[in-house]
């Protein structure tokens, strides 16, 4: 990765929080003396599990004292922290990246230092942490997509016992802020300059086409393209409820619904689903009408696909979107079919404004609860998946009870953004 600067990181666990920061710090320091690592960082990632919560504020401040040059910093408590290829998950543990970006190219956002409404915003893209028992989430989400160039963001819920306490501290704002918040909306808006890119695995393989809702009644989706809907789902299947019912039952348990408000972009693929698409588990069926019924009311002539969601679809996803990323920032002689370098990766149109021959400083991976270590099989089995297409990168993040692409809310979903530079 030659030219790259990677961004240094750290992680530990220990169960007293004074120790588990003098062993980051010594890691950040370490990884800052070699040669290839960023030594002059001015953001800080913080990700740590609920048994620092309560003493965020001081472990927030023993970090800025060890590195006084770095203006802001962000971050979350999450269910589990993650780092490189290791996860932790019910211990006391903590994650933290340090980012050298261009100047002016990001900006910390919360609810004391909102992120301003302007058509000329430079903002491209922002991470975002969240608190999802915020009232109006769903619209304060929108509103703060519709704040940056892209109508994007992507992050995830924190939480915890204490409280789904956020860090969103900014040398700007002077000193009578701690910097530490008990919910709602914070986290990091990024320039182009920044080299963001984004995207999302839903952990689904899609079954069939999208199909325009035509009719329903409440929870029950009647039809799809004019069709009754259980006739549709019905052909998907390897069996008809009426032949065999348990089996049929059984692959119902294992089959979701895809919802998204409007046609997909013609980048999004064929067999693929858009970061707006919102997956939610079928109900059940009504056999009289020929329905099928969902945990909410859809609305007419929004699109539906059916999914299944299992370990081989979440595998089969994560790798898919890594390859696609991997596949973007690839140089143009890489994707003609020469040899691609272990530094080239990329993002299929996640990164508008990027563009190719871009190799990897950093990348902040957010991911449901449940799709930990015993949902892959192994401790950092999920992760091993990421760095096994985008190689040894930089990585740290959070396990969330929801994660955000787009504007909307996800369940069962890995959430990735990268930071870019050129090559």
């Amino acid at each position: 990765m030659a030219g790259t600067k990677l961004f240094p990181y750290g992680h530990v666990t220990h169960p007293d929080w004074r120790m588990a920061v003098a062993l980051v710090v010594a890691q950040l320091r370490g990884r800052m003396a070699q040669a290839g690592y960023a030594s002059a960082p001015n953001l800080g990632l913080v990700y740590f599990t609920d048994a620092y919560a309560r003493h965020a504020p001081q472990l927030l401040e023993a970090l800025q004292d060890e590195f006084p040059q770095i203006g802001d910093w962000s971050g979350a408590v999450g269910t589990g922290v993650m780092a490189s290829h290791a996860e932790y998950l019910n211990e006391p543990a903590l994650s933290v990246m340090l980012l050298e970006l261009p100047a002016h190219s990001y900006r910390l956002f919360s609810g004391i230092a909102p992120l301003p409404v302007a058509s000329t915003s430079p903002w491209e893209r922002a991470l975002l942490h969240a608190d999802a028992d915020l009232p109006d989430f769903a619209e304060l989400l929108e509103e703060l997509a519709a704040r940056t160039r892209a109508g994007s963001v992507l992050g995830g819920l924190s939480s915890g016992a204490v409280a789904p306490l956020q860090l969103a501290w900014s040398k700007a704002l002077g000193p009578s802020h701690s910097g530490v918040l008990r919910g709602g909306l914070s986290g990091m808006a990024f320039s182009a300059e920044a080299g963001v890119v984004q995207e999302l695995t839903q952990g689904c393989q899609v079954m069939g086409t999208r199909m325009r809702i035509t009719a329903m009644q409440g929870h029950v989706v009647l039809a799809l393209d004019g069709r009754p809907a259980l006739d549709v789902l019905e052909e998907l299947m390897p069996v008809r409820l009426d032949t065999d019912p348990e089996r049929a039952t059984r692959t119902l348990r294992h089959i979701h619904a895809a919802l998204e408000a409007h046609a997909p972009e013609s980048a999004v693929h064929a067999g693929q689903l858009g970061p707006e698409a919102r997956v939610v588990p079928l109900v059940g069926v009504d056999m009289a009408s020929r329905g099928i019924v969902l945990p909410e009311p859809a609305q007419p002539q929004q699109y539906l696909c059916f999914c299944q969601r299992n370990l081989s679809a979440a595998r089969a996803d994560l790798l898919r979107m890594c390859a696609e990323l991997r596949e973007s920032l690839a140089p143009a002689e890489a994707q003609t079919g020469l040899p691609l370098g272990d530094s080239m990766l990329g993002d299929a149109g996640a990164g508008a404004g990027v563009g190719a021959g871009r190799s990897i400083a950093g990348a902040v991976y957010i991911s449901c609860a449940e799709r930990a270590s015993p949902y892959f099989g192994a401790p950092g089995a999920e992760l091993e998946l990421i760095h096994h297409v985008l190689g040894d990168i930089p990585l740290v993040g959070f396990f969330s009870q929801g994660e955000i692409a787009g504007q909307q809310l996800h369940r069962y979903a890995g959430a990735l953004m990268l930071f870019t530079q050129a090559a």
